[in-house]
C-alpha cells in the first residue's frame, strides 16, 4: 500500500488523505461523508452502508482511512472492523459509535482499531481523529483510557508505581503533556503552543522516557495515576502554562472527554 498522504512540518501534502466511509443509515453515511469531503487535503473515495459493499470497495479502492460507525451488535462491529483489516493491514481505522458502547474501546484497539470518536462528539473531532490515525497515531477519549490501559496486575509486575515526585519535566514539557491529557492531538498542541511539529514530537519522545512509557496513552494515563501535573498554588500563579495559553488566544481549552 503506499504511503500514507499527510501534512508534512511546513502544511504542505503530496496528495490528499483518502477515506472511505461506512453507516448503515443512508442519511448518516452521507453527512458523515459530506463533513469529510469538505476538508482541505481529505477526500472520501468510497461509500458503503452494507458489509459486502464496504468490503468489495476495500478490494478495489486504495485507502487510508476507515471511518466505520458502529453498528446494532457490538461483536458484528468488531468482525466487521476486523475484516477490513485482513484486506488492508496498513488501514486506520476510526470506530464512530454511540456513548455507551464504551465497552467496546479496549477489544477494538486489540484488533487494531486505532480511533475512537463518540457519536455526540462534534464532527470536528473525527476530522481530527481521521488525520491522527491516518499517520498511525492512536486518538481516543481521554475518558477512556481507563478500560484501555492494563492494570498492574495485568503487566504481570509488581514494581511500585513512580511517584510524580521523582519525575521532573520542563515547563514545556509539562505544558505538552497536559494538552495530551486534554485530549488535543499533536497538531493542535503545536499551534496552542507556538510550537513545530518536530518540536513538539521532540518534547512528546522527552516525555515518554522520563514517564518510562511507550505511548502516549500511557502517558497521559501514568500522569493521571500519579497526580504528575498537580501543581501547587505558587506553580500555577507563575506558570506560562497551556489554561493562559488558551485564554490569552482565544482558543478553548478543552476538558477530557
Amino acid at each position: 500500500m503506499p504511503s500514507v498522504r499527510a501534512p508534512d512540518a511546513e502544511g504542505m501534502t503530496e496528495s490528499p488523505l483518502r477515506v472511505v466511509v461506512f453507516a448503515a443509515q443512508q442519511l448518516l453515511l452521507e453527512a458523515l461523508a459530506e463533513t469529510l469531503e469538505a476538508v482541505p487535503q481529505m477526500r472520501v473515495v468510497g461509500r458503503a452502508s452494507s458489509v459486502n459493499v464496504l468490503l468489495g470497495v476495500l478490494g478495489r479502492v486504495p485507502a487510508d482511512v476507515l471511518v466505520l460507525h458502529a453498528l446494532d451488535t457490538p461483536e458484528t462491529s468488531l468482525e466487521l472492523a476486523r475484516s477490513a483489516l485482513e484486506r488492508e493491514p496498513d488501514l486506520g481505522i476510526v470506530l464512530v459509535t454511540e456513548p455507551s458502547a464504551a465497552d467496546l474501546t479496549r477489544q477494538a484497539l486489540e484488533i487494531g482499531v486505532r480511533g475512537w470518536i463518540r457519536s455526540d462528539e462534534p464532527l470536528q473531532r473525527l476530522v481530527l481523529a481521521v488525520r491522527e490515525v491516518a499517520v498511525h497515531e492512536v486518538f481516543i477519549p481521554v475518558s477512556l483510557l481507563t478500560s484501555v490501559l492494563p492494570t498492574t496486575a495485568e503487566r504481570g509486575t509488581s514494581s511500585p508505581p513512580v511517584g510524580h515526585h521523582a519525575i521532573e519535566l520542563t515547563p514545556r514539557q509539562r505544558d505538552v503533556l497536559r494538552c495530551l491529557m486534554d485530549g488535543r492531538s499533536r497538531t493542535e498542541t503545536g499551534r496552542l503552543l507556538n510550537m513545530s511539529p518536530n518540536t513538539v514530537r521532540t518534547h512528546i519522545g522527552a516525555i515518554l522516557q522520563r514517564l518510562q512509557v511507550h505511548t502516549t496513552l500511557a502517558a497521559v494515563a501514568e500522569a493521571r495515576r500519579t497526580g504528575l501535573l498537580i501543581r501547587s498554588a505558587e506553580e500555577l500563579s507563575t506558570a506560562n502554562g497551556v489554561e493562559a495559553l488558551g485564554r490569552s488566544s482565544g482558543v478553548p481549552v478543552q476538558g477530557a472527554s
